[in-house]
Parts: C-alpha cells; sequence; structure tokens
C-alpha cells in the first residue's frame, strides 16, 4: 500500500507542477499582452497635442506661440494636459500672420480658465527708451470694446517689488498689450487680478525679479505679448527677439520648461479657417473643439506617417495574412501616444471594408495598423479583400475626439440640435451601437437622412424612435491621399 500511495503522491506533485507552470505561463501571457498594450503606448493623447520642439524642423519662418510649465517634485516635467501653464509668450503684429495661432493658443486656456486668478500682462517699450517700468496710470485698460479692471492689490505688490517707483502711462497706447486685451476679456473675464508692466530694455533684469513669485504661483499667469515670427531650431532655449529675452531667463530662474504651440508659416494661412472673431465675438470653443483642433494640429504633421502605417498593415494582412506592428524605433515617438483612429477603405469610390476603435485605449499607430487589417479581412460586410484588389485599394483614417452627450426631448429635437456636416453620431439602444462618422455627411447631407441610415446601420428600422436611445456626438479629423 505505501508503494500506491508513493506513486499516488508522486502523480499528485507532477500535476502539481504543471497546474503551476500552466498558471505562471498564463499570468506571463496576460501581463505581455497588458504592457504592450498599455505601457508600450504613451500615456499622453493626441487630443491634447500641441506642437513640441522636436517638430521645429518641419516649419519654415513660423509664427508661435510658447507656454512655459513647471517641473514636478521628481525634476520630471509636469504633462501640459495636467497643469496650467505659468508664463505664455503670444504673438501680436501682424494679423493676418498670426492671428490663428494667436486665437488657438487662448482656446488652449480655456481648461484652466477657473484656477488661474493672477493674470499679468508683460510687454516691452518699443517707444524711445528712458530707463523705466511703466504700470497703467488708469483704473482699467480697454481695446476693442473689452475692458480689464486693473487689481489695486496686485499693483501695489509689483510695486513693492520694484527698486523705485514705476512709472505711470495709459498702456493702452502700446499695441502689444491692447492687442491683448480682448482675448484676455474673452477668457477671463473680470474674474481675475489683473496687471500690466511695460518696461524699457535695461529693466529686463528688474522686471525678472518683481515676476518671479507669479511664476512659481500655480493660480497666476504671466502673458508676454511679444512679435514670435523669428526662426527658432532650438526652443529649449528660445530667444525670440530682444522683448522675450527676460521671458527665457525668468522661465530658467523659477525652473519652467517650454512647450512651442502650433507653429504656422506664411503659407499655411489661407489653408486655415480659424480666426480671431472666433474668440472676440463668439463663444469659446468647447471642449470637443479644442480637441479639433489639437488633431488637425496632430494630421497636419503625421497624418501621412499614419497613413503609411495602414498601408504596410493593408498589406500584410491581404499578402500575407499578418498583422503588423509598429516598431518605436521606426517611427517618430509621439506616434505612440494613445489616439481613436478609424480606418474606411474604398474601391471604385465606394466602401470595401471599415473598421475603428471609438476611444484612445492604445497608440495611434497600433490602432491605425490594426484597423487597417480589420476592415481588409475581418468586415462581417463585406468579403475580404483579394491580392487582385489591393492595387485599387485607397485608404481614408479619421481621427476622433472624444464625445459628448446630446440630451434631447424627441426625434425632431434631437434633429435641430445635431450640427449637420460636423458632427459624427454614435447611438445605441440596448445592446446595438451604431456609428458614422462626419465624411457620412457627403452620403446624406440632411440631418433626417443622416440619422435614418444610421439606425438602419445599427439594427433599426429608419421608422422606429425610442427616448431611451442615447445619442454622442463626436468630431473627427478626416487623412487620405490620391494614392497610397
Amino acid at each position: 500500500m505505501s508503494n500506491e500511495d508513493d506513486e499516488i503522491d508522486a502523480k499528485s506533485r507532477i500535476w502539481n507542477i504543471i497546474l503551476i507552470l500552466l498558471l505562471v505561463f498564463a499570468l506571463g501571457w496576460i501581463n505581455y499582452l497588458y504592457f504592450s498594450k498599455h505601457i508600450s503606448s504613451n500615456p499622453e493623447r493626441i487630443n491634447n497635442f500641441i506642437a513640441i520642439d522636436n517638430n521645429i524642423n518641419k516649419f519654415r519662418i513660423p509664427v508661435s506661440s510658447v507656454f512655459f510649465y513647471p517641473y514636478g517634485k521628481s525634476g520630471r516635467k509636469v504633462l501640459a494636459s495636467q497643469t496650467n501653464p505659468r508664463i505664455f509668450v503670444v504673438p501680436y503684429s501682424g494679423y493676418l500672420y498670426s492671428e490663428q495661432n494667436v486665437a488657438k493658443a487662448y482656446a488652449w486656456l480655456l481648461p484652466w480658465k477657473d484656477k488661474i486668478k493672477n493674470v499679468i500682462l508683460v510687454a516691452q517699450n518699443d517707444k524711445p527708451q528712458t530707463g523705466n517700468i511703466y504700470i497703467n496710470k488708469y483704473a482699467s485698460l480697454s481695446a476693442d470694446k473689452k475692458t480689464l479692471n486693473i487689481s489695486p492689490a496686485l499693483t501695489e505688490f509689483l510695486q513693492k517689488k520694484a527698486s523705485h517707483k514705476l512709472a505711470s502711462q495709459d498702456l493702452s497706447k502700446f499695441a502689444a498689450i491692447s492687442a491683448q486685451v480682448p482675448l484676455i476679456n474673452q477668457i477671463f473675464g473680470q474674474k481675475i487680478n489683473f496687471a500690466a508692466l511695460v518696461y524699457d530694455a535695461d529693466k529686463s533684469t528688474e522686471v525678472e525679479n518683481i515676476l518671479l513669485p507669479f511664476a512659481h504661483d500655480k493660480h497666476s499667469l504671466l502673458i508676454f505679448s511679444a512679435d514670435m515670427s523669428g526662426y527658432y531650431t532650438e526652443p529649449e532655449n528660445v530667444k525670440a527677439q530682444e522683448n522675450v529675452d527676460a521671458v527665457v531667463n525668468l522661465a530658467q530662474k523659477a525652473h519652467l520648461y517650454p512647450k512651442v504651440f502650433d507653429l504656422v508659416n506664411f503659407e499655411d494661412i489661407a489653408e486655415q479657417n480659424y480666426r480671431l472673431s472666433e474668440l472676440k465675438n463668439e463663444k469659446p470653443l468647447s471642449t470637443l473643439e479644442q480637441e479639433l483642433e489639437s488633431l488637425k494640429s496632430f494630421a497636419h504633421l503625421y497624418g501621412m506617417d499614419l497613413l503609411k502605417i495602414a498601408k504596410v498593415s493593408l498589406d500584410e494582412a491581404v499578402v500575407n495574412h499578418k498583422t503588423f506592428k509598429p516598431e518605436r524605433e521606426n517611427y517618430d515617438d509621439i506616434l505612440f501616444n494613445r489616439g481613436a483612429a478609424f480606418i474606411t477603405l474604398y474601391k471604385n469610390g465606394e466602401v470595401r471594408g471599415s473598421s475603428g476603435s471609438l476611444l484612445p485605449t492604445e497608440a495611434v499607430a497600433f490602432a491605425a495598423a490594426q484597423n487597417a487589417y480589420s476592415a481588409a479581412l475581418e468586415d462581417k460586410n463585406f468579403t475580404p479583400i483579394s491580392k487582385d484588389e489591393l492595387s485599387q485599394i485607397k485608404i481614408s483614417l479619421s481621427l476622433l475626439t472624444g464625445f459628448e452627450r446630446i440630451n434631447y426631448k424627441n426625434e425632431a429635437d434631437l434633429l435641430k440640435k445635431i450640427q449637420v456636416g460636423s458632427d459624427g453620431l454614435v447611438i445605441r439602444d440596448g445592446n446595438r451601437q451604431g456609428v458614422f462618422l462626419p465624411s457620412e455627411w457627403k452620403k446624406y447631407p440632411k440631418p433626417q437622412e443622416f440619422l435614418n441610415n444610421l439606425k438602419i446601420k445599427t439594427g433599426m428600422s429608419p421608422a422606429y424612435w425610442s427616448n431611451r436611445i442615447k445619442v454622442y456626438r463626436f468630431k473627427a479629423v478626416e487623412i487620405s491621399k490620391d494614392e497610397n
């Protein structure tokens, strides 16, 4: 009996070892899947993209705005999406040249408008120099029918930090000051403590010392109005012109790092529709509209790179029936920021397959590659694409913003709230869900027609309606080219 017991114990130990090995393998595989999807993707999202320093060489003679952000306690940069900037350098000269850049840069401040309590507008004197620092002589500053009240407490603090009495002038006479007043008013209204300074060139060091406490303060924003139309090759050492030397020195003293925002070429101006009037005369940009502007900037720089990834993935899928996963050493690191992407394949102008991700759960490079594979071989509405068709397939890639719930009373009310031509829609009823990209407006230009066909795609009758249906809007940037 003892031999039999020993044999049973031995077999039991073998099975236990096998189970342990299987468990270890399973845990290892789960970890691999998690790390490959999450750790191999950067935590940043392309929806919050701003042009950063390693993109500078893609531009010639740019207009630029620069934000300066703090380092964290560990010495690492605090992400721009996680904190408000401490210093903001913005162009003021030549609105025909710089207005898109200015408007988009100010719009970037909208999420932080309630956290910023103090705003100080600063400019260098472009008139004859007298060796002074000037504060506004009146209780308010006005320009373009917009007014900002001057904070006596803030002005008194600036005076105490100065080594001599600050001179008084009507600062609205300075173009660098008056150009920014309407925009500051539009973003912050009268909720902030506001002050303005104009300084002569030989007073830049003193201005740096006066403003240093505010550069450290998370509730303060220093806005330097400057001509930023020079060419910069090293944003970490931004020296726009003499009138922003103080910014660079101040940022170094306060241990801040720069982010160059939305560089714009002369030749790009005609292609952009973004105007200062959108900030001066209209309501501020919504979160979706801000994300859309970020995605447009991202697509301008990296759209063709994503299309190339999608093309490689498509070829690999159709020819070899294999998936393609982009590797970091072959592509810019920013393509591994998270992003939601849709791939639509066309043949002779008709859809031949599509696949997409609604949420930015992985690197946008991975999303482009995986969805190209799925659109070619796994779309249940079409047969898999064959090798013979490959040369006729055109690729369209759409980058998606986040989602916004549309609240409505009934179907007629919903149709009034849909933004024709720009809204993508997601409708959900129970387990049924359907998605239409904004590009579908080309096919269905009327709201009722658009919604009815989305219902059909979702598996509903066009005549069906229930107020239980959840509807979400999103925006998208479409990227394509004539030849892949």
